[in-house]
């Protein structure tokens, strides 16, 4: 029985956006004073990446499984 699985690729693409935004943080960040909004904002979103990476790279492979 196959049950109702969502698609890999917009988990990958969340994980995509969200190294991104990290990086591009921690360039704006590069320079300027300790703020902990941007330490923050940046292990927010690599936590996010990671998630959702293993969560994409899962679902990918029980697609893979299931054919």
């Amino acid at each position: 029985m196959k049950t109702s699985t969502r698609s890999a690729i917009p988990a990958f693409v969340l994980a995509g956006l969200s190294l991104v935004i990290a990086v591009v943080t921690g360039i704006d960040w590069l320079g300027k004073p300790l703020r902990m909004v941007h330490l923050l904002t940046i292990i927010g979103l690599s936590m996010v990446a990671g998630v959702t990476w293993a969560q994409a790279v899962h679902r990918a492979r029980q697609e893979r499984s299931e054919a």
